[in-house]
């Protein structure tokens, strides 16, 4: 109940914040705003007593809680009960409530510089997070007290989702904050917001960026499918704001001399927003559960979020249709040969990958409304950037020599053209066969040597040419390691030596843990020395795999990436069709199946179909119900069965004319091993570049939030007059 009263009485609180504000604003009534200030700061505590009692039954363990239920157990570490505050969605709906509320009180700390309609506007987005919270609560109780609960999946048990997460929803919570500077500055016509909004727009850049980057590091260190970016639905869902942040940020920064910027930049405002709402819709609504691992089951929050979207986006873009006409007017460039024209065509550049990144994962949503959802794949992502990126990495180069306004052309793109052109035949040279990747690697080289030449040589380090270096990097090491890379699979017995990729790999055999929740399978590699690479297999509680790690050697110009592929076991599983009254068996396992039925509807939705089977084993009879699940989207599921504690019943298939089933049987004993085992193994050239470039971007984009954030009062000296204008 204590959980239950927090949040509804940090919503009243909000609610009456929203109505002070509001009336503070209409009849500028200093009473009103001290009541505003003092029911959102009361309201931001009830929010934050609710994430600590959240924490405290999490680190208590207090399993009556369905939430402390599903994601802990005792046996976790201290930060790993910490994640698991963020591991389900009710939880992470918290953590973005809590970030949220702080954010608004920084705004209040500010004083002037935010408006009561900007803490109005504020608090309307802080309730309709209490409201999803409410309908998502991590506080529900269980009819009884567990003595154990589920545990973390293991393949959250990793550091990285102690920090992952909170950065995301730091990116997603900041950018409410523009939203709301510029909502009111359209209602009551005054579009002074823009400095205020550029600090909090580069922190939302940076924190969501940040995220990004972390999560790609993750899957290419834990999944050990040998990449870090899938493309996968839920993935670029949270990379769609980011993009449109990006664009959202060089259009701030246009405003500062190009006024008829202003009009695009309320458009971008509104739209990262927005996009931050669509993605937390795709990710919790269940609609991509068939398309992405990441992606959270339907837990009849969908609906609830579809009206958010579609509340927020018809109040949002009706006030920009109705304000649009008055806004400032004229020309956002003067000339292409000038800094302002670059910083358009990056906005422009931003925005069209997010459209097309957007198109993509919407796919699903899209094609399910017309009668079957599928989703596109990887091919599509990459031939529709691959352009996108080359126009960046130019973009990026020509920049550092334009000066704003006209005539701001230097004379250096001669030697910019011999260097493009020198790194266009080395990267074909070094087997980089596509003509538009090597391209890419040209373009990207000669923006980082640019972007760093300009430092050196003008003596002055700036947050842009870090960033714009770090940018190089990224792409440089994009196109090494998804295309010079080379792959194989082999087969190892413990003690035995292949020769791969001109070096020596020798398997050791087994590791296990001490305390037993994993396995190591190590490898010596030989290069110039010797090295042990070790892969790590962790186990859940019943001692069956649970996720794999893949081992990595790591060098300076590639990665040795192994990821082995599966064990060789004596007791596979066996399959066998069984017809009706029929029995056949299999490992002392016998099985007749008594019939089979089917449940679902003529006019469509699912169809589950189970066989009914009785089995026998040692003179002992039970009975089990396997099925399959025919989804309305073409996927199929099975639900698997556990018998006498110590087999695994599946269903394969059904012919319901002969009333037969195909049935496999597993058994759940520890397989005896042969010690064999087959690895993927992979190089990744450049790959470091990847992870250097994403360190740049993020140092940069944070120095420049940090920059404007400490010289605030400084940049709205300077920027008095643009203000004055606009």
């Amino acid at each position: 109940m204590l959980g239950y009263f927090t949040v509804v009485l940090s919503l009243v609180l909000t609610a009456l914040s929203v109505y002070f504000y509001y009336w503070a604003g209409k009849e500028q009534i200093d009473k009103r705003l001290r009541q505003g200030v003092i029911c959102y700061i009361a309201a931001a505590g009830c929010i934050g007593a609710a994430a600590a009692y959240l924490l405290y039954l999490i680190i208590s363990d207090q399993f009556q809680f369905a939430y402390v239920f599903n994601y802990s157990s005792r046996d976790l570490s201290m930060a790993y009960k910490l994640s698991v505050f963020w591991a389900g969605q009710q939880g992470s709906f918290l953590l973005w409530v809590v970030i949220h509320a702080l954010f608004g009180i920084a705004l209040i700390r500010k004083g002037s510089a935010t408006t009561p309609g900007t803490m109005a506007i504020y608090g309307i987005l802080q309730m309709v997070l209490l409201l999803m919270l409410l309908v998502k609560s991590p506080f529900m109780m269980l009819a009884s007290t567990p003595p154990e609960g589920n545990g973390l999946n293991p393949l959250l048990q990793d550091p990285w989702m102690v920090i992952h997460p909170p950065l995301v929803f730091l990116g997603y919570a900041g950018l409410a904050v523009p939203y709301a500077l510029a909502i009111d500055g359209l209602l009551n016509r005054r579009h002074n917001w823009i400095t205020s909004a550029l600090p909090w727009t580069l922190m939302s850049w940076t924190m969501l960026g940040a995220g990004i980057f972390v999560g790609g590091y993750w899957a290419y260190k834990v999944l050990g499918w040998g990449g870090y970016w899938a493309w996968d639905p839920v993935e670029n869902s949270s990379l769609v704001p980011w993009l449109a942040t990006g664009a959202l940020v060089h259009l701030l920064l246009l405003t500062k001399v190009r006024t008829a910027a202003v009009k695009p930049t309320y458009f971008a405002v509104v739209s990262a927003y927005l996009l931050v709402l669509y993605a937390t819709y795709l990710t919790r609504s269940g609609i991509l559960s068939d398309f992405s691992t990441h992606s959270f089951a339907d837990e009849g929050v969908g609906g609830i979020l579809a009206g958010i979207i579609i509340a927020a986006a018809s109040g949002s873009i009706f006030a920009l249709i109705v304000r649009w006409p008055g806004l400032p007017q004229g020309a956002i460039y003067v000339s292409i040969r000038s800094r302002d024209f670059v910083l358009a065509c990056t906005a422009v550049v931003f925005a069209a990958i997010a459209v097309l990144v957007f198109v993509g994962m919407s796919t699903p949503l899209f094609t399910q409304a017309l009668g079957k959802a599928q989703s596109v794949g990887a091919s599509f992502y990459n031939n529709a950037t691959l352009p996108l990126g080359i126009i960046m990495a130019i973009l990026l180069t020509v920049g550092p020599f334009l000066r704003w306004g006209p005539n701001g052309m230097r004379k250096q793109f001669i030697g910019l053209g011999v260097i493009a052109a020198a790194s266009f035949w080395a990267a074909l040279s070094l087997g980089l066969s596509q003509p538009a990747m090597a391209l890419l690697a040209a373009c990207s080289v000669t923006a980082f040597l640019v972007n760093t030449g300009v430092a050196l040589f003008d003596k002055k380090l700036t947050w842009a040419g870090v960033t714009h270096a770090g940018v190089g990097l990224l792409l440089i090491g994009i196109v090494g390691s998804s295309v010079a890379g080379v792959n194989t699979t082999l087969s190892f017995e413990p003690n035995t030596t292949h020769e791969v990729f001109g070096r020596k790999l020798t398997y050791s055999g087994l590791e296990m843990r001490t305390d037993g929740k994993g396995f190591y399978q190590n490898f010596k590699l030989e290069d110039g020395g010797s090295h042990l690479v070790q892969p790590y297999t962790k186990l859940n509680k019943d001692g069956h795999d649970a996720a794999r790690e893949p081992g990595i050697y790591r060098s300076m110009l590639t990665d040795i990436y192994l990821a082995p592929v599966h064990k060789h076991q004596e007791n596979p599983v066996q399959e066998m069709v069984v017809s009706k009254g029929e029995q056949q068996t299999k490992d002392g396992v016998s099985l007749k199946l008594v019939r089979l039925n089917m449940v679902g509807r003529d006019g469509g939705g699912d169809i589950r179909v189970r066989a009914v089977l009785e089995v026998t084993m040692n003179g002992k009879t039970e009975e089990a119900i396997p099925e399959i699940v025919y989804h309305q989207s073409g996927r199929v599921t099975g639900d698997p069965v556990r018998i006498f504690d110590q087999y695994k019943i599946m269903l394969g298939g059904v012919n319901p004319a002969k009333e037969s089933a195909l049935v496999a049987l597993q058994n759940l004993q520890p397989a005896v091993d042969d010690g064999r085992i087959d690895v993927d193994i992979s190089t990744k050239p450049l790959i470091n570049l990847v992870w250097l470039g994403t360190v740049l971007i993020t140092i940069g984009t944070a120095w420049a939030a940090l920059a404007r954030t400490a010289l605030g009062k400084q940049v709205r000296t300077n920027n008095d007059q643009h203000n004055s204008i606009v």
